[in-house]
C-alpha cells in the first residue's frame, strides 16, 4: 500500500512539474552594421529594410526589445551561447541549419567580391582567389569559408567599412560584401562608390533571423507567424 501511495504521489509531482510554466527567457535582439539591410544611419538610428521588418514583427507581438548593434563575430558568439539571443540578418547556410532556430526569410541578397576600380583584377571562377594577396572580410560571415576552401587568404575586420578601407589602402586585393550597390558602406568609410567595382558573384542567399537553439521553440514560432502575417 505504501508503495502504491508513493507511486501516486510521484505521479502527481511529475504532472505538476510538467504543467508548471517554463522560466521566462530574456530576449536579446542583436544586429551588425550590414548595409544596406541593417545599418546605423547618420543620426545613430538602426535602419535598413531588415530592421524595418524586425521592428514590425516585434510591434505585432507587442514587444519593445531594444536592438543591440555589435560586430558580427561578437554577436555570432553570443547567438551560439545564450538562450533568448536572436541575430539578424544572417544567411541560413547548410552548415548552420541545425545550429539555430530560424525565422524568415527576410530578404534575398547577393554576396560579391569587389576590387579597386582599374586594378585589372579578373575573377573567372572562385578558384582564382588563391592567386590574390588577401581578401578583406568579416570572420564567420557567409561566403568566407567558400573562399578559404578555394585557397583564399583573409584579413579580417570588425565591420564592412573597415574591410573597405583595407581594400582601398592596398592591404587586400578583394573585398567580400553584399552588392552590387555598396554606396552606404562607401559613404561610411569616406570613399566614392565609383572607386570600387564588383568582379565576382560568390553566392545568392536569403537572409533570416536566427535564435539560439536553446530558446523555447514557441518564441521562434510566434515570430515566424508574425512575419508570415506581415507578408500577406
Amino acid at each position: 500500500m505504501r508503495t502504491l501511495t508513493a507511486l501516486l504521489l510521484a505521479g502527481i509531482f511529475t504532472c505538476l512539474a510538467c504543467s508548471a510554466p517554463a522560466p521566462a527567457i530574456k530576449l536579446r535582439v542583436l544586429v551588425e552594421d550590414f548595409p544596406p539591410y541593417n545599418y546605423v544611419d547618420d543620426k545613430g538610428t538602426i535602419a535598413g529594410p531588415a530592421t524595418d521588418t524586425v521592428r514590425a514583427i516585434m510591434n505585432k507581438l507587442g514587444q519593445n526589445t531594444p536592438i543591440e548593434v555589435m560586430p558580427f563575430e561578437q554577436a555570432y558568439d553570443l547567438l551560439q551561447k545564450e538562450p533568448g539571443v536572436a541575430l539578424y540578418s544572417i544567411s541560413r547556410l547548410p552548415e548552420r541549419v541545425n545550429m539555430f532556430l530560424w525565422v524568415g526569410p527576410l530578404h534575398n541578397y547577393r554576396k560579391y567580391l569587389f576590387a579597386r576600380k582599374g586594378s585589372g583584377i579578373k575573377i573567372n571562377s572562385l578558384a582564382d582567389v588563391k592567386n590574390m594577396k588577401a581578401i578583406a572580410g568579416v570572420k564567420n560571415e557567409s561566403g568566407v569559408q567558400y573562399c578559404i576552401d578555394q585557397g583564399g587568404k583573409f584579413v579580417y575586420s570588425a565591420t564592412s567599412s573597415d574591410g573597405l578601407k583595407k581594400l582601398l589602402d592596398g592591404s587586400a586585393d578583394l573585398w567580400l560584401r553584399p552588392g552590387p550597390d555598396i554606396s552606404i558602406s562607401a559613404k561610411k568609410a569616406g570613399f566614392n562608390p565609383g572607386d570600387i567595382e564588383p568582379v565576382f558573384l560568390v553566392h545568392n542567399f536569403d537572409l533570416y533571423i536566427a535564435f539560439n537553439k536553446n530558446t523555447p521553440a514557441a518564441i521562434a514560432l510566434r515570430w515566424q507567424q508574425a512575419l508570415d502575417s506581415l507578408k500577406k
